[in-house]
């Protein structure tokens, strides 16, 4: 989705909600609040990353030569899961990669109204891919930033 505008914040949690299939909100909403009954954020965030990493090596991402193709390919994983759509950016000033994941999956639970604990899922699903790539340095960290609902940007850079 390279080079096109985001949609809005309604429109991605509308998006977002209608991209869990029925028979599998109950389950995450209860797989999360369990999470959260029993780890802290920090443990949680740590094994849902992990979980990330884990559908990383289920949908290996072949080396791209650019970053367009890997943005495509990226987007190929995505939606063949209905995960949404992610676009790519650089900062060059920040020394980062910017990514810009929209209409991710969105399971509100008791206190998590706007499901943002997919967004340590996306921190392990990027972290994995990205650290396949040509040129790669190991243990680069994706981090997010707080998102409005059904979409999250992260940030891939040591700084």
């Amino acid at each position: 989705m390279s080079g096109t505008q985001l949609a809005d914040p309604t429109t991605l949690s509308y998006l977002a909600r209608r991209g869990v299939a029925v028979q599998w909100r109950g389950f995450l909403r209860a797989l999360v609040e369990t999470l959260d009954a029993h780890l802290d954020p920090a443990s949680r965030d740590s094994l849902l990353r992990a979980v990330g990493g884990r559908m990383a090596a289920l949908a290996p991402m072949p080396p791209c030569g650019t970053l367009a193709e890997l943005e495509s390919r990226m987007n190929d994983v995505l939606a063949a899961a209905d995960w949404g759509y992610v676009q790519l950016l650089l900062d060059a000033q920040g020394k980062a990669l910017v990514i810009n994941h929209s209409a991710a999956p969105l399971i509100s639970t008791h206190h998590d109204a706007s499901g943002s604990w997919v967004g340590a899922v996306l921190e392990g699903l990027y972290a994995a891919w990205l650290a396949t790539q040509p040129g790669a340095e190991g243990n680069v960290p994706v981090k997010r930033s707080p998102a409005a609902a059904g979409s999250v940007t992260l940030r891939y850079s040591r700084a």
